[in-house]
């Protein structure tokens, strides 16, 4: 009668942001990376403190934190082919047993009678050799995600991962804030230990079995074999070379947005009668905001149509940012932050499930490698490029240049068919 007929097949029900917990195995990886996106704030905010009171410098801290980029710049298209060379399990504990070793140093350094120019070396040594290790153990986990969950669920993951990134930084700014105030930066540094201990011991727990690595002795021929592979798959996929394409744009602009927002805050609202601090404050808060409503939207709305989402993101970003050129306070900015955060992870979450969808398993390190290596060294730029820009030529009219820019990266993507219908 009005039944369904039997040759029909039921449509999949979307995945919600949370059904990926399901899986034991991606559940200890989130574990994982909540408390190693907490720690890393703990130490943000402790080598901070250290450096300053050692030095007195925000030049020093500046070349601290610039280290963390470094090694992005240096290694970051070898370190793909690596991990897709190694058990991407076993790398992942290795790097967070690598990272509690160092963090531990610079404990023992802060603690130690050495002279300050001693201590600060140690600490820049050590602070590169760690952001060296993180360098393995992100392309390992994002590879390793889509051998464990469901090609359907992926665009779900990653959502959620995008969240809790947000919350777990808000989490860790203001636990690692307080904890530095009450016990110091040396044994802040040592907590931020255990954190990358507690971390290996969830990706230890780990059940899934990838098949075993490539046997072929390692040399810098086969890593530059293995580099020039990775990057011939990229530019033999239309999906991923749009996307290396358009993503290396982005950023770009969203170095530049970052400075432009703290440059916003601090000299175009100024009139709003808050501090420098509370201005910050608030559009911190509003794009963190933005970024967890987007992260959850973007969830919600399912696996398919990840192409137009993406470039739907970077179009709803470019006039989020036109904005600013006659938004005329802070509290209507703030809203503006809002929606702007939102847009970013519509282009954010689908390029990931992108990724990671249209990449073999033994090429998945070397694509996220790249991916993370273009997205360092545009970053800095933007970063640096954007407050000189705006010093010549104005902050709105530099964000309002920013949003131009990115409008052109998104018609640049929608004129490429297989970007677009992804």
């Amino acid at each position: 009668m009005g039944g369904r007929p039997r040759h029909m097949k039921k449509r999949p029900l979307k995945p919600g942001v949370l059904t990926p917990l399901r899986s034991a195995d991606f559940r200890r990886l989130w574990i994982a990376q909540t408390i190693s996106i907490v720690g890393d704030k703990i130490n943000q905010i402790g080598l901070s403190i250290m450096v300053y009171q050692v030095t007195g410098s925000f030049v020093q801290m500046g070349i601290v934190f610039g280290l963390t980029f470094l090694p992005a710049a240096l290694f970051g298209l070898i370190a793909g082919p690596l991990v897709d060379r190694w058990d991407r399990r076993r790398a992942m504990i290795v790097a967070d047993a690598l990272r509690a070793f160092v963090v531990a140093g610079m404990a023992l350094a802060a603690a130690s009678g050495l002279d300050s120019a001693q201590k600060i070396v140690i600490v820049y040594a050590l602070a590169f050799v760690s952001a060296t290790a993180s360098l393995f153990f992100e392309p390992a986990r994002m590879a390793l995600v889509p051998s464990i969950l469901g090609e359907h669920e992926l665009m779900a993951a990653n959502a959620l991962d995008m969240t809790t990134m947000s919350v777990s930084e808000l989490l860790g700014i203001a636990f690692g804030g307080a904890l530095v105030t009450t016990i110091g930066y040396a044994p802040a540094f040592w907590f931020d230990a255990g954190t990358f201990v507690i971390s290996a011991a969830f990706v230890l727990l780990v059940r899934h079995r990838a098949p075993a690595p490539s046997r072929r002795r390692l040399h810098l021929g086969v890593v530059w074999d293995d580099l020039r592979s990775g990057l011939a798959r990229i530019r033999g996929d239309g999906v991923l070379r749009g996307v290396t394409i358009t993503y290396g744009a982005l950023a770009l602009c969203g170095g530049a947005a970052i400075t432009l927002t703290v440059l916003l805050a601090l000299d175009v609202y100024r009139a709003s009668g808050l501090t420098d601090a509370l201005r910050l404050t608030v559009a911190d808060l509003a794009t963190t905001a933005g970024l967890l409503i987007g992260s959850v939207c973007v969830g919600m709305s399912g696996s398919g149509n990840a192409g137009r989402k993406y470039l739907w993101g970077i179009v709803g970003f470019g006039v989020f940012m036109l904005q600013f050129l006659w938004v005329p306070n802070l509290w209507i900015a703030a809203a503006v932050f809002v929606l702007a955060g939102v847009a970013n992870q519509y282009f954010i979450v689908p390029m990931i499930s992108m990724l990671q969808s249209h990449t073999e398993p033994d090429t998945r390190g070397r694509v996220f490698a790249v991916r993370l290596t273009i997205a360092r060294v545009a970053t800095v730029i933007g970063l640096t490029g954007a407050g000189v820009a705006a010093h010549a030529y104005g902050v709105r009219e530099m964000a309002a240049a920013l949003g131009v820019l990115v409008l052109a990266v998104g018609a640049l993507g929608f004129s490429m068919p297989r970007l677009r219908n992804a």
